[in-house]
């Protein structure tokens, strides 16, 4: 048998993973909370400590508290709701997901409004069934209603950003550097009288947004999530305005501009389309704050407007709750120069706009990173959130290092990467290709396992895309001369509520039958938040709850087979993996077939 990984780093390229088993997953767990409100009544409440309330909808001196009555049934079904993980793993748009809307009554900080239309959010990083992130949509009913002149609220449930402060201080950055970017402030969201937990509150971005920021809201809008500009990625954004005359040639002249071999020619056409010295800075930004899951590091999480005063597109941050972490866990080497988009890696490649975004980087960390005020403005939310010291702390060290740890400040990072000219990165930019929308054919997945101090023990079970049954023996792992350890557990503390995090190992029996040496390796990661971790089955819900069944490559190398669609994952015993407290459960579900 092959040495087997051990929850070690491991590489996506296409369908190649490289990534830590046990972190990955973890990672991409949400946060929650199941205290109750102070009333033993059904009707709202007005807290004690509601503040000094103020007009403005983003007061960043104080938690908004939002109370949210609805039907008990209604809400678990909006939590219930979200992409399963094969097709939100998939770029083909005709995989999209539309959430259901119901009604709500709700009281802001003292206000009621009833009627108020309610819909989950999330594409799959922060989709959580315990802590769900809200839309609320306040004129929708009741035409013409505003709530501080707010037409409605996006409430984002802080999943991956344990701190509660990164979106905020993030949209501050950007702002401070010439970047239109939302609004943004904290609140406590209330359901049913149960306390969900602290939220972001940040600024929809709509036609009222587009008319404050940019004084005009008559072009258009897209929305990018696994976006780029193509000939064919074009078809990847989605249009937000003047859906009704749904032009989007716009849209080609970008394409057009990046489909020139001749870099001259390819900055003048390129300046005529983009307001590319904002580019420059937003790119800047995007690896000042480490946001690696943004317009140039990720190709995901920002809107560009198409300015009918200009005619150029202008790049509009979103989705900020993974700036200040730097790292990219499924695109690895790409940052901290990040240019995993085709306009930033064209730039990158030329030297005249390389040398502009090196002094555009330089430039902002002189001007406006002080990390002496952000560490300031951390605390100032930890007061006001309770956020976790560990998750603060390690905010704190991103920004300024840790002498003693021998980890360097994002300023020495940045310009150690400069002074290697980006040497040693990778980007990882959209190939510009039709997606591939074929229909996801699915296996049924059947595991037992069992997990204390002697030998782990189970089997899963599955078929490949070519229709080969497989039978994965997780005691066979055990018997290796590598001692493996074929089933292992963690607690993942970086997000709120943790995750708990169960890696089970397992070799084709057929393939040590047929004398195959190696014989065939397989991977299945079982993700669970810690609130659903009990004798209860737990229905499969995004990365929250998840499936993920890889095959073992090599050391270090896993490939990706399928992801969980529909099922549940049920613990006899919901323990640790000791004798005294043993793991014991079972798997039934669907799992798609990935298909990159």
């Amino acid at each position: 048998m092959p040495v087997l990984p051990e929850r070690k780093d491991i590489v996506m390229e296409k369908h190649l993973f490289t990534l830590p088993l046990l972190l990955v997953f973890s990672l991409l767990t949400a946060c929650g909370s199941g205290s109750k409100s102070p009333t033993d009544s059904d009707d709202f409440f007005v807290p004690s400590d509601l503040g000094n309330v103020t007009g403005d909808p983003f007061d960043p001196e104080r938690l908004m508290i939002v109370q949210i009555s609805m039907p008990k049934s209604e809400f678990q079904t909006l939590s219930s709701q979200g992409r399963t993980l094969d097709t939100g793993l998939s770029s083909c748009p005709s995989h999209d997901f539309e959430y259901d809307t119901f009604n709500a009554k709700v009281n802001i900080d003292g206000t009621v409004l009833n009627d108020v239309v309610i819909r989950k959010k999330g594409y799959l990083g922060s989709l959580s069934p315990t802590k769900p992130s809200l839309k609320l949509d306040f004129d929708e009913s009741v035409e013409g209603r505003l709530f501080k002149g707010l037409k409605r609220m996006t409430l984002n449930n802080n999943r991956q950003d344990p701190t509660h402060a990164r979106q905020c201080l993030a949209y501050s950055l950007y702002a401070q550097a010439g970047i239109k970017v939302p609004r943004c402030s904290l609140a406590k969201v209330y359901v049913n009288g149960e306390e969900m937990g602290v939220y972001t509150h940040v600024e929809s971005i709509k036609k009222p947004f587009l008319e404050r920021v940019f004084n005009n809201k008559e072009g258009n809008l897209y929305e990018a999530q696994l976006s780029d500009f193509g000939q064919q990625l074009n078809s990847t954004f989605e249009l937000k305005t003047n859906k009704t005359a749904n032009d989007r040639s716009d849209l080609s002249a970008v394409a057009n501009a990046l489909a020139l071999s001749n870099d001259g020619e390819f900055l003048t056409a390129i300046e005529g389309v983009v307001a590319l010295d904002e580019f420059i800075t937003y790119w800047a930004m995007d690896s000042i704050t480490g946001n690696w899951d943004s317009a140039t590091g990720n190709a995901n999480n920002y809107y560009v407007y198409h300015h009918p005063d200009d005619g150029l597109f202008h790049y509009i941050p979103w989705g900020l709750d993974a700036a200040f972490t730097g790292s990219n866990i499924l695109k690895p080497s790409s940052g901290p120069l990040y240019r995993s988009n085709r306009l930033a890696k064209r730039l990158f490649s030329i030297d005249s706009t390389r040398a502009q975004y090196y002094d555009r980087i330089s430039q902002l960390l002189t001007d406006i990173w002080n990390p002496s005020n952000l560490i300031q403005e951390i605390n100032t939310v930890q007061q006001l959130t309770d956020a976790p010291q560990d998750a603060v702390n390690v905010l704190k060290t991103f920004i300024s290092g840790d002498s003693s740890n021998n980890i360097s400040s994002q300023a020495q990072t940045l310009q150690q990467a400069i002074n290697d000219d980006g040497a040693d990165q990778i980007d990882y930019t959209l190939a510009d290709t039709a997606p591939n929308c074929d229909t996801i054919n699915t296996t049924n997945l059947t595991a037992n396992f069992e997990a204390d101090d002697s030998a782990d023990k189970g089997t899963f079970h599955f078929k490949l895309e070519n229709n080969t049954q497989i039978t994965a023996n997780i005691y066979w792992v055990s018997l290796d001369a590598s001692n493996t350890d074929s089933i292992t557990s963690r607690t993942d503390t970086t997000t709120l509520p943790n995750t708990k995090a169960i890696t089970l190992i397992g070799v084709d029996q057929a393939s040590v039958f047929d004398g195959d040496n190696p014989p065939d390796v397989y991977v299945l990661q079982v993700s669970v938040e810690t609130p659903s971790y009990g004798t209860q089955p737990v229905s499969l819900h995004g990365f929250a709850n998840s499936l993920m069944l890889f095959k073992f490559i090599s050391e270090g190398n896993l490939e990706l087979i399928a992801s969980g669609r529909s099922g549940s994952i049920s613990f006899s015993s919901a323990g640790e993996g000791t004798n005294s407290s043993p793991i014991k459960g079972s798997i039934l579900a669907s799992m798609g077939y990935f298909q990159p």
